[in-house]
C-alpha cells in the first residue's frame, strides 16, 4: 500500500509538472486567451486535471507567469554579472528583460491585471513581487558596493521603481508592437532617470574605489 501511494504521488507530481511546462509554452504562444484544451493536448492530460491541480485556468496562468518573471529576473542578473561598467550593467539588465525575456515580463503584467478581478490569486503575485524586489535590492547593492555610488532614495524604493518602470515599458511594447519607439538606450535612460546615476559613474569600472565614485 505504501508503495502504491508513493507511486500515485509521484505520478501526480509528474502530471502537474507536465501541465506547468505545457502551459508555459501555450501561454507564451497565445497569452491569457489560451484554452485549457490547448494546454491539455500539449501536456497529454485531461481538463479535469487542470482543475484538480490548479483550481482554474486563471490560477494556472498566474503560477506560470510568476515562475516566468522570477526566471527572467535571474537570467537578467546572470547576464549582467560580468559587466565591467555601470553602463554595460544597466544596458544588459534592461536589454535582457525587454528582449529575450520580454514575453515573460509581459505575461506577468497580464497576471497582475488579472488579479484585480481574481483577488483570491493576489497572494501569489504579492509574494512574487516581494521576491523580485528583494533580489533587486541585493543586485543593486552589490553594484553600489563595487562603484561606491550612493542612491538618493532607499534601496528598497529604487528596486521597486526599477521593476515598475520595466513593467510599464513592457506594457507599452505589447500595446504598440512594431511602433514601440524606444531603443535600448532610451529604455535604460527612462528606467534609471529616477536613480540619477551621474554620467561620470556610468563608464567607470565596477571595481572602482568606493570613496572616489560618489
Amino acid at each position: 500500500m505504501a508503495t502504491t501511494g508513493r507511486a500515485s504521488r509521484e505520478a501526480g507530481k509528474a502530471t502537474r509538472q507536465a501541465l506547468l511546462r505545457a502551459a508555459a509554452e501555450v501561454f507564451a504562444e497565445h497569452g491569457e486567451a489560451a484554452s485549457v484544451a490547448q494546454i491539455c493536448r500539449r501536456a497529454d492530460a485531461f481538463p479535469n486535471q487542470v482543475t484538480y491541480y490548479f483550481g482554474s485556468k486563471e490560477q494556472l496562468f498566474v503560477e506560470v507567469a510568476c515562475a516566468g518573471i522570477l526566471r527572467a529576473g535571474r537570467r537578467a542578473e546572470e547576464a549582467a554579472a560580468d559587466a565591467t561598467t555601470v553602463r554595460e550593467y544597466t544596458n544588459t539588465l534592461v536589454g535582457t528583460l525587454l528582449g529575450p525575456c520580454g514575453r515573460d515580463v509581459e505575461l506577468f503584467t497580464t497576471a497582475m491585471l488579472l488579479v484585480s478581478r481574481r483577488t483570491d490569486l493576489r497572494p501569489h503575485i504579492t509574494d512574487t513581487l516581494r521576491t523580485l524586489h528583494e533580489r533587486g535590492e541585493q543586485a543593486l547593492m552589490a553594484t553600489l558596493v563595487r562603484t561606491g555610488w550612493e542612491l538618493r532614495a532607499g534601496i528598497d524604493v529604487e528596486a521597486r521603481a526599477f521593476w515598475s518602470a520595466i513593467f510599464g515599458l513592457a506594457v507599452q511594447k505589447a500595446a504598440t508592437g512594431s511602433d514601440f519607439g524606444y531603443r535600448l538606450e532610451d529604455a535604460v535612460a527612462v528606467i534609471f532617470t529616477n536613480l540619477q546615476i551621474p554620467e561620470r559613474v556610468l563608464d567607470r569600472p565596477l571595481e572602482y574605489a568606493p570613496q572616489e565614485a560618489r
